[in-house]
């Protein structure tokens, strides 16, 4: 399979910068151009400060793209791009994103902008991947990033019995809210805001959106109710949340392992570069430094993005407790900048490629 030419929206952000290095040895999509703002568009991409933790990875000798300039559109197909990945804030890709989309070039997008528009397949692998059939107009959406450890555990439970409530408690990192955070010395050590304005409210919309188109297809129940609030913590990468889950049927904490050990075997989606090889990483307790990257089966304290595209795309799930036999409690932990962003919508358009749906 020839590789598909590709543009990265967004030269300096964290997101931005975990899409361009996991494109840049990726088997399906070449990185042939990187768009930014005013301040670094006409610089040379190699000479951006680099904010990930692993070393800056070897990038292509260009100069960043002015995402406003007027040729934008056409230098892109001069460059013959046909995939673009949108780190953009919302207002920007509200704009950015359709041009690109009437364009031809088709957008699989991080932003928030165009999730649950009838148009837009806003999708979780697991749980509704037929979804990425129902593009209308080019654009594919990912989801928030701290919908992914809740929503993936609560589909293997729903699969199983019938959720009546499901009550959520997050634990969310700094670089949740962009790489400034990350080089603040008193966010580390605390001193930051610990509230996220919206965030609740965007988890509930798009789980119950993401669970109701689910349930077209058997495979998940939408008619509970919700109770999520969300906070900041000082760690760096990682959401952690702590799930509650409310049942008028009985189960067992044994039986709960086993739908968590038994989930990814039933998920009928296609091998791909990016694909965990379990959706679920059970463990006994968290850790959310030694479990922070997962392929599925095994832990790694050294990763290489770059080359490893199954780290980091596991969810890992522990501390599970049944109350009563009717009460589930577990908690569950997903890197945040890799399944809950880049990694995630790399991933969406790796199987709607394989898929012939572009």
């Amino acid at each position: 399979m020839s590789r598909r030419p590709c543009i990265v929206l967004g030269a300096s952000g964290l997101v931005g910068q975990r899409l361009q290095q996991r494109l840049i040895n990726h088997p399906m999509f070449e990185l042939k151009a990187v768009s930014g703002s005013e301040q670094t568009a006409g610089k040379p991409l190699s000479e951006l400060e680099w904010r990930l933790e692993q070393e800056r990875p070897n990038l292509p000798d260009i100069e960043v793209l002015d995402l406003n300039s007027e040729n934008f559109i056409s230098t892109l197909k001069s460059l013959n791009i046909e995939i673009a990945f949108s780190a953009l804030p919302e207002d920007i890709a509200l704009v950015s994103e359709n041009k690109l989309a009437k364009s031809g070039i088709v957008v699989f997008s991080n932003s928030s902008a165009y999730r649950r528009k009838p148009e837009v397949p806003l999708v979780i692998p697991e749980i509704n991947l037929s979804q990425l059939a129902h593009s209308s107009n080019g654009i594919f959406c990912a989801t928030n990033c701290t919908l992914l450890p809740v929503a993936i555990p609560l589909s293997a439970i729903s699969q199983k019995i019938s959720i009546n409530h499901v009550q959520m408690r997050s634990k969310q990192a700094l670089s949740g809210a962009g790489w400034r955070l990350l080089f603040d010395k008193e966010a580390i050590d605390g001193n930051h805001d610990k509230e996220i304005p919206g965030e609740a409210e965007k988890i509930t919309t798009e789980l119950l959106h993401i669970f109701r188109q689910a349930e077209n297809e058997n495979t998940a129940n939408s008619s509970f109710t919700t109770d999520i609030r969300c906070q900041r913590v000082s760690r760096k990468d990682g959401h952690l949340v702590s799930v509650e889950v409310s049942s008028d049927e009985s189960i067992t904490i044994e039986e709960v392992h086993d739908i968590f050990t038994n989930y990814s075997k039933e998920i009928n989606y296609d091998s791909s570069p990016s694909s965990p090889l379990s959706s679920i990483h059970l463990v006994e307790s968290i850790d959310t430094e030694l479990h922070l990257w997962s392929d599925g089966n095994d832990f790694t304290s050294n990763p290489d993005p770059s080359d490893n595209l199954k780290t980091g795309m596991s969810i890992i799930v522990g501390d599970i407790e049944v109350i009563e036999g009717k009460t589930i409690r577990f908690n569950a932990y997903s890197h945040n900048t890799i399944r809950g962003a880049a990694g995630g919508v790399i991933l969406l358009a790796e199987l709607a490629l394989m898929k012939s749906l572009i």
